[in-house]
Formats: structure tokens, C-alpha cells, sequence
């Protein structure tokens, strides 16, 4: 056999090792592994469990953080778990929002008759790590330690989620694992004589991803996420939104704060260049750590209450704003005109009268209202008393009441019935008037539900597959599934739901602003719209009569005095040509804002002749 054949053989069996042990045991030249060998190290349990003839995982944040166990490397770690008692009701509500859906879905006459749905919802802390350790729990079956390990293939056809754009990488990259759809790796050994087909194998397996909330522009790359979806706009939109925001209020020396994560990077990096060919300019772009400290915090406070530029845009979630914004506050920093991303702007747990003066006056855009009729009556219907084993509930009810309907030492709160009213003071979790985080998961259910159904109405003979094949009922490969997920229209609450090429759903935005409500607190006000359908430079209508400003002010804030004007405009050029000569003549412009000296005043004019100079010169 000539070293060509080798290197095949070679190429073939490394190949082989990447797959799953179920797809090893179609191939003849190797053995499956014996299932007692194949053992489970650690136990990841879902917060809620319904068995289904087709099931869909789930996964949310409930819990702010992670209580990362101790890697010493001298003996097996510990599992993963979330920190308790720091519970987000508005992510416990996102899951209570697929399962509902999944209620009406299975209770429905026409949708998906005579099968019915199944789902494994897990939290993931926020965090990538356990959201990466959520979707191998998943992949393992409905019962975890119950399942014959290593034997066979899941019987999950989709997931929903992640939240954040890092974890949903991850969970993507994850779920590709376990595809190459419709790819077959062939080796061909060439002799002078013939060729010989020496293995072909082909892989079908290719698990279907719904995000409801992560925005990061990378996940629309179709060659590094082939099967990700999500019902919620990219953030291409959204920064193109914010950059005409910043130009529309003549805004041109603006602060940047965003999360250490993809999302923030990747939207931080698009705002940029969404920037280049317009006056505004950012004055600095500060990042919260992942592992908040105060030190650091109050670093990044430093900066801000000494920057001249008091419009800030945030690309962050509520998570990571949380501990910043307790410490923010302790500083007494007021006048920052906010601007938010839709991860932020509608969080609740901001809305209390103590937060007002201080974040007062936001404006910013947030996914489009929707309606679940449902969805209140639904949570009344979850408490202690209705699920006595799960942990989860009974958190809800430590966090929204200050008290546990099965005290112990553990938690330290007095005892309470589970059976306590759930009222409008809980906001956070029973505000369901405009939902949009949960009203995106419950689209991205009923995606998957219309997706499957398209499905199962094929008719033999004029599939969309091989020889004009359909699925079969029940032996659905997830890669089908998706096809038709490709394919779906439909309407929900009198909204159009579809998907693009990349996977992407239509751009739109409420433009969002924080007023005083009639208790003091903060109320979300709705003050316009971007429409991404509409013509270049027609997307954003606002209503200006209806903004309240930072400080309770009427007018826009002014972030854009003559000084700070042209002091952009200098860094602006500098970056471009002659980067050394200008950098230095531009900090003996301006010490102070609205403040010059006489030599202040010569340096600027002398700074600005040479500037001009310098373009005319290399536009000859």
C-alpha cells in the first residue's frame, strides 16, 4: 500500500475518534465501547423536566452568579453550581415563558397532533461554563444518570438559549460537535489501475439553536454557526441604531462601558466603525470584569467623573451592571446621560425610586412588546406548595419574600407557607405587561413547534430531502429539523416570525426612556421607533416632546461645546496621518472644559492651522 493509502488511513482514524460513540457503532471496522466503561463523573440536574415524544432543551440565567469550585488539580473537582439566594426572577420567568408555551403547544387541536413536546430547562449562572456544562446534560438524555451512557444519540432536536452572546458560543460550538450535516468525508486511494473507494462515512446529525437574547453580530457568521438562529435583532442593527441616536442629538464626545465578554467586544467594535464617517467621537472605553471587584469599579467611576464627556453608552447586561451600579451610586456620580442596549433597558430590578437620580433620563433600545395572554395566570400557578422538590421555587420565594417555605439552617429565614399572593410589588418577575425577553422565548417555542409541524405534514415522494424523501416521525434527525426551521413562517400576537439566511430575525426596536413614575420610581416609557425594513436614514422616528433627560432636564444633555468639537476632531485626524505630530499638540489644547489661556488659545489655533495644512497636503 503506497504512503498515500497510509496517510488515508491515518486521516480516516483520527477522524473517528472526534465522533460520537453511537455514530462508531454504524462502522463495521470499529467496536463500540462497552457501556460500562462509560461512566458519569458529575451530576448537572435541570430546574424543570417534562417528558415529551420530542424534546427541546432550555437555558437560562436565573441565578446572577457562579460559584466556581476549587481546581487545585489533587483531586476530582467538585460539581458547578450557582451561587444561591441570588436569584433572578425576570430569567426564572423567561423559563416559565417555555414552558407555558409548550403547555399551549401540546394542548393545541391543530399544532402537532397526536405528538406531543418535551423540554429540560437549565440555568446557567450567566456564565459560559455552565451553560457548556447544561448542554452536555442535555446531549445525555432526559434522565441523566438513568441513561444507558455512551450507547446512543440524544433525543434533543433543538435548544433555546443562551442569554449572553459568550455563552451561546459556546453552546454553538458545543451543539457542532455533534454534526457535519450532509457531509460526507470520502478517501480515495488512486492506482495506476483504478480507484478504490476505501470508507465513506456520512454524518446527519446537526442540533437547531434559538437564542432570545444574545445579539452578538459574530453569531450570524454562517460558516463558524452554521445552525444558529435567534428571534431577537443582531446587534449590526442595533449599533446602526445607536450611531444614528448619538448623530440625531448632535452627541459627538461620548463615554463606552461594556461587559469583558464577546458581546461586548464585538458590539463596542461595531459601534466603531458605525462612527468612522460622523463627527461623533468616543472619549474613552471602559470594561467591567467579569469577577467584579470594587477596586475596580470605582477606577472606572474615576474616569467618568473626570472625563468632560457626560453622554455614556452602556453595552452590558443587568448582571454585570448590578454590583457596578451599587457602587456607583455610593459615589454620588449624577449629571451621566445614559445610553443603554436592550440587555439593559427594560430591567426591571433598576426601576426603584432609589436608582432615579442617578439613572434618570436613560434612553436607549429594547426589543419589541409582545403579548402572552397566559403568562401571568401561569405564574401565580408556581409556588412551594405546587413544587415541593424544586430548589428553584423555593429560591423564588427566599428572594421575593425574605422567607422559605422549608427553613433550615442552610438558610436562615423565617418559615412561610409557599402559599403566599404573588403581587404587583414583585415586579421583576410578575410584570407582564410588555414582556419581550420572555415573549422572544415564547416565539422561539413556537418556531420550533410550526418548524416540526411543516415537518410532519411531508408527504412521501415530495420531501425536501434525498430522492424527494421526508423525516421519519420517529427517527427526526435534528439537521431535518432545521431545514424546516430555515423555512418557517408564521404569526404570533399579530407579529411575523421568519428567519433570514443567516439566521437572523426582522429588525426592530422600541426606543425606550426612563421617567419618574407617579411613586418615584423609574417607569420605561416608550418614545419611538427603529424600523429596520425602512429605507437607509428613515429608520428612526422619535417623539422628542415626550423625552426626559438625566437631572429631570427637557433638553438634551450638551456633549458637544466648540472645545470638545475640536479636540475630536484632532484625535479623529490623528488617528489617520501623522499620528505623533498631532498627539502631542493635543493635550496642551484643553486642561479643562470651557477653560483657555492665552497660550491655550494660541496652541489650538497654531494646532488647528497645521492640521488643516496637513490634509490639503495629502489631498494634493
Amino acid at each position: 500500500m503506497t504512503s498515500l493509502a497510509l496517510l488515508c488511513l491515518l486521516y480516516f482514524a483520527v477522524s473517528v475518534l472526534t465522533l460520537t460513540d453511537s455514530l462508531l457503532s454504524s462502522i463495521s471496522t470499529a467496536a463500540a465501547p462497552a457501556a460500562s466503561k462509560c461512566t458519569l463523573l458529575n451530576s448537572f440536574q435541570p430546574g424543570f423536566v417534562v417528558q415529551g415524544d420530542y424534546v427541546i432543551g432550555g437555558i437560562f440565567p436565573i441565578h446572577f452568579n457562579l460559584k466556581m469550585p476549587d481546581l487545585n488539580g489533587t483531586y476530582r473537582p467538585p460539581p458547578i453550581n450557582c451561587n444561591g439566594h441570588r436569584i433572578d426572577p425576570r430569567a426564572f420567568r423567561w423559563a416559565q415563558s417555555m414552558r407555558l408555551a409548550v403547555e399551549e403547544i401540546n394542548q393545541n387541536p391543530v399544532l402537532l397532533q397526536n405528538h406531543t413536546l418535551g423540554y429540560k430547562i437549565f440555568d446557567s449562572c450567566g456564565y459560559p461554563l455552565t451553560g457548556q456544562r447544561a448542554v452536555l446534560s442535555m446531549l445525555n438524555g432526559v434522565s441523566e444518570e438513568n441513561s444507558s451512557m455512551c450507547t446512543n444519540a440524544s433525543s434533543l432536536l433543538a435548544v433555546i438559549g443562551a442569554s449572553g452572546s459568550s455563552q451561546s458560543i459556546v453552546v454553538s460550538k458545543i451543539l457542532q460537535t455533534f454534526r457535519i450535516p450532509m457531509v460526507t468525508v470520502t478517501c480515495i486511494y488512486v492506482s495506476h489501475h483504478k480507484n478504490v473507494l476505501l470508507f465513506s462515512v456520512t454524518l446527519h446529525s446537526v442540533f437547531t439553536q434559538i437564542s432570545y437574547a444574545s445579539t452578538c453580530a459574530c453569531l450570524s457568521d454562517r460558516q463558524k454557526y452554521p445552525t444558529f438562529f435567534r428571534v431577537i435583532p443582531s446587534d449590526d442593527y442595533q449599533v446602526k441604531a445607536i450611531a444614528q441616536l448619538l448623530v440625531h442629538f448632535n452627541w459627538i464626545w461620548v463615554g463606552l462601558l461594556r461587559g469583558d465578554n464577546d458581546y461586548g467586544r464585538f458590539a463596542a467594535k461595531g459601534l466603531l466603525r458605525e462612527l468612522q464617517d460622523t463627527k461623533v467621537c468616543v472619549a474613552y472605553q471602559e470594561i467591567i470584569p467579569l469577577l467584579y471587584t470594587r477596586q475596580a469599579g470605582l477606577r472606572i467611576m474615576k474616569v467618568m467623573r473626570n472625563s468632560t464627556a457626560k453622554v455614556v453608552l452602556v453595552f452590558a447586561t443587568q448582571g454585570e451592571m448590578t454590583p457596578f451600579l451599587r457602587d456607583y451610586m455610593t459615589q454620588n456620580i449624577t449629571g451621566i446621560q445614559w445610553v443603554a442596549i436592550s440587555a439593559l433597558v427594560k430591567a426591571s430590578v433598576f426601576s426603584g425610586r432609589e436608582y432615579y437620580p442617578y439613572l434618570g433620563g436613560t434612553i436607549g433600545f429594547s426589543n419589541r412588546n409582545g403579548h402572552i395572554s397566559r403568562l401571568g395566570d401561569f405564574l401565580q400557578t408556581v409556588n412551594p406548595k405546587t413544587y415541593p422538590d424544586n430548589e428553584l421555587v423555593h429560591e423564588l420565594w427566599e428572594s421575593l419574600y425574605g422567607c422559605s417555605p422549608f427553613p433550615s439552617s442552610v438558610t436562615q429565614m423565617p418559615p412561610c407557607s409557599g402559599q403566599e399572593s404573588l403581587l404587583e410589588q414583585h415586579s421583576a418577575y410578575m410584570n407582564t405587561s410588555s414582556p419581550r425577553v420572555a415573549y422572544n422565548v415564547y416565539k422561539a417555542v413556537y418556531a420550533i413547534a410550526h418548524s416540526l409541524h411543516n415537518l410532519l405534514l411531508c408527504q412521501p415522494g415530495r420531501g425536501p430531502f434525498q430522492d424527494n424523501s421526508c423525516a421519519q416521525s420517529n427517527n427526526i434527525q435534528p439537521w431535518q429539523l432545521q431545514h424546516y426551521l430555515q423555512e418557517v413562517n408564521f404569526h404570533i400576537a399579530g407579529e411575523e416570525v421568519a428567519f433570514d439566511a443567516k439566521g437572523d430575525s426582522v429588525p426592530y426596536f422600541d426606543i425606550i426612556n426612563w421617567q419618574r413614575g407617579t411613586k418615584g420610581n423609574i417607569a420605561f416609557v416608550s418614545v419611538g421607533l427603529f424600523d429596520g425594513t425602512k429605507a437607509i436614514g428613515e429608520e428612526l422616528l422619535i417623539q422628542e416632546d415626550r423625552i426626559m433627560w438625566a437631572g429631570h432636564q427637557s433638553e438634551a444633555s450638551c456633549s458637544h461645546c466648540v472645545f470638545t468639537f475640536i479636540r475630536c476632531q484632532l484625535l479623529k485626524f490623528c488617528r489617520l496621518r501623522w499620528r505623533c505630530q498631532c498627539l502631542c499638540a493635543v493635550p496642551v489644547v484643553f486642561q479643562d472644559p470651557g477653560r483657555l489661556s492665552v497660550v491655550g488659545s494660541l496652541s489650538a489655533a497654531l494646532t488647528v492651522y497645521h492640521v488643516t495644512a496637513a490634509k490639503l497636503a495629502i489631498r494634493q
